[in-house]
């Protein structure tokens, strides 16, 4: 049997692999076992639905039982939960898909020099990109005056957008956002329109 404690500033994990294929999680703050297990065991069921193992509670402890390797993929998710758990103050749904996907970013990937420009720090949540194509809209947000995103519905254009602004304002390198929309309706011609760049513009915009 050997242990691997896992410590940050509010919490300490303690993980306990046994010979028969066991893994014990014990935690030491009752709240957070209890925001990780969340109502009616939740979270744990659909942890154990997305990774196909067996996950009981027991106490102050999760008992997860399965192959070594699904065992460190809970124990990964553990982490990633309880560090999202504290950040936050709560577990979506989202949260714990996130912590077994191959996106999954733990408590050493936030901290890495490589990732940590992509993390948007807001009043309420840290909002962490999801996925390659989102780190690099992130980037390309920060970094450029006009951006022009397209794709499907859901995908956090607009989510990502607003946060990465509302950063910059906190951080006053911006003195203000303006959330506007077309005036013209789909499909309508503008045709030829007198005067600059911003006198043609505006007219068609909505704060």
């Amino acid at each position: 049997m050997s242990n691997t404690v896992y410590k940050n500033s509010k919490s300490e994990l303690k993980f306990v692999y046994s010979e028969n294929n066991a893994l014990s999680i014990i935690f030491q703050n009752n709240d957070i076992l209890i925001g990780i297990v969340g109502e009616f065991n939740n979270n744990l069921k659909e942890l154990e639905r997305i990774t196909k193992t067996k996950i009981y509670s027991r106490g102050n402890s999760i008992l997860v039982k399965s192959d070594p390797e699904k065992n460190d993929l809970v124990k990964n998710a553990i982490q990633f939960l309880t560090n999202q758990l504290l950040n936050n103050g709560t577990i979506e749904k989202k949260d714990i898909i996130s912590s077994v996907n191959k996106f999954m970013i733990d408590e050493k990937l936030i901290k890495s020099e490589k990732n940590i420009e992509y993390i948007i720090k807001t009043p309420k949540k840290s909002v962490i990109p999801r996925s390659e194509k989102q780190k690099n809209y992130v980037r390309a947000l920060k970094e450029s005056e006009i951006i022009i995103s397209a794709g499907p519905a859901g995908t956090g254009k607009t989510f990502l957008a607003v946060a990465v602004a509302l950063t910059m304002l906190l951080d006053k390198k911006i003195e203000k956002i303006i959330l506007s929309r077309p005036a013209v309706e789909a499909g309508e011609r503008l045709g030829f329109l007198p005067g600059d760049m911003r006198e043609k513009v505006d007219p068609y915009l909505r704060p």
